[in-house]
């Protein structure tokens, strides 16, 4: 499909015409608060603020999902009652010695539920549709592990029309972990803001189904077309780089190395376990699955769960493995760029910065990965030389 251009007035008909088959998320300010959330009509989306507080993901991978119903009740026996009587009262004067009889018995029945109703996400930035990516080797049965139908089904069943970042946030560092403000990487279609509009860009054939739905879109001149890679050539110099790609593989190698470094404690002093920093993330996948029952009907459900939680890793024995804060800030950051990359042979951070700008002791993956993945976390800190301070 040819590149196309979206006037801005024209955004309210080009999403009027996805809801007419899809539901459509996008971001919209609500009580001063950008987020993600389902689109109507006279609901004004918000672009201008670069990034929604939380990524889409809910809308994929929900916060709280009901997947399993489930009812215990009485059976009866398939004989009539009046033929289970006699059997009873024979049984009990010894006349049917050794004859079995068929008695009420409990059962469950459980109905599965998995709703995948076809969605449109709209506003997101590419460091969000790349997040996704991220997350389906997790759920996507990536190398034989697991393969969640949930997930899938509603990946399947979404869109992804992202816009791209004309000016990225001091925050952002995509462009240090092999993304880009304006990249194409898990996006069905993109839309690079240029002056009045939009150039549009269909990536896959989902894309080109949700833009041939409407017929406003023009052909992009070619003006539009330099104005937008201008665009995307200035974004990608936007972002600033705290460590570059080719880094990666020795930042894995030292937090490896440096596992029992104090320097752990050290950075982990500010936090204090809230969690903000894994909801808010795209890609933080963790989740803990709950029974409720109410007499005899209940149902089983996940709800996201975080590695700083103190009780993430406790045992039925009672022993917890991470009971530790420094420990359980080390894994959130390992698990990041050294666990999940050996297992997934991928990130599992999209260089977004929200985590940064959400935390509310400010603490910095960056800095910490630029630390704790250096040669000597020591000295990447400042810390004194051991001679110093010390009396001749």
């Amino acid at each position: 499909m040819a590149t196309k251009y979206l006037k801005t007035d024209q955004l309210p008909a080009f999403l009027e015409s996805l809801a007419q088959n899809a539901r459509v998320i996008a971001p919209i300010k609500t009580d001063g608060v950008v987020q993600f959330e389902p689109w109507a009509s006279g609901k004004e989306v918000e672009l201008d603020v670069l990034l929604a507080k939380q990524s889409p993901k809910e809308f994929i991978f929900c916060q709280c999902e009901t997947y399993l119903k489930f009812d215990y009740r009485m059976e009866e026996p398939e004989e009539s009652a009046a033929t289970s009587d006699a059997s009873t009262a024979a049984n009990a004067e010894g006349e049917a010695d050794g004859a079995t009889v068929a008695i009420p018995h409990e059962t469950v029945e459980v109905e599965a539920l998995n709703e995948a109703p076809a969605q449109v996400i709209f506003g997101l930035r590419p460091c969000d549709a790349r997040g996704f990516v991220q997350t389906d080797r997790v759920f996507g049965g990536y190398g034989g592990f697991y393969y969640d139908p949930f997930y899938n089904a509603r990946r399947e069943a979404t869109t992804l029309l992202a816009v791209a970042c004309a000016a990225p946030r001091s925050t952002c560092f995509c462009t240090a972990l092999g993304g880009s403000p304006v990249g194409e990487e898990g996006a069905d279609a993109l839309f690079t803001p240029v002056e009045g509009g939009f150039v549009v860009e269909a990536l896959t054939e989902k894309g080109t189904a949700a833009l041939s739905g409407f017929g406003g879109l023009s052909e992009a001149s070619e003006a539009q077309g330099k104005a937008a890679t201008e665009v995307k050539e200035q974004a990608i110099g936007k972002v600033e780089t705290p460590f570059t790609e080719a880094d990666l593989p020795s930042i894995r190698d030292n937090l490896q190395a440096n596992i029992e470094k104090e320097q752990w404690q050290d950075m982990a002093m500010r936090c204090f376990s809230c969690g903000t920093c894994t909801y808010v993330c795209p890609v933080c996948y963790c989740f803990s699955i709950n029974d409720s029952i109410v007499e005899t009907k209940g149902e089983r459900y996940r709800i996201w769960d975080n590695c700083f939680n103190p009780l993430y890793t406790e045992e039925t024995s009672g022993h917890n493995a991470r009971a530790g804060k420094s420990n359980r800030f080390r894994n959130r950051f390992s698990h990041k760029f050294w666990y999940y990359p050996d297992k997934y042979d991928s990130l599992l951070c999209s260089g977004c910065g929200r985590c940064i700008t959400n935390c509310p002791t400010r603490i910095d993956i960056r800095e910490v990965i630029k630390v704790m993945g250096s040669a000597d976390p020591a000295a990447a800190l400042g810390a004194p030389a051991a001679s110093e301070g010390k009396e001749a």
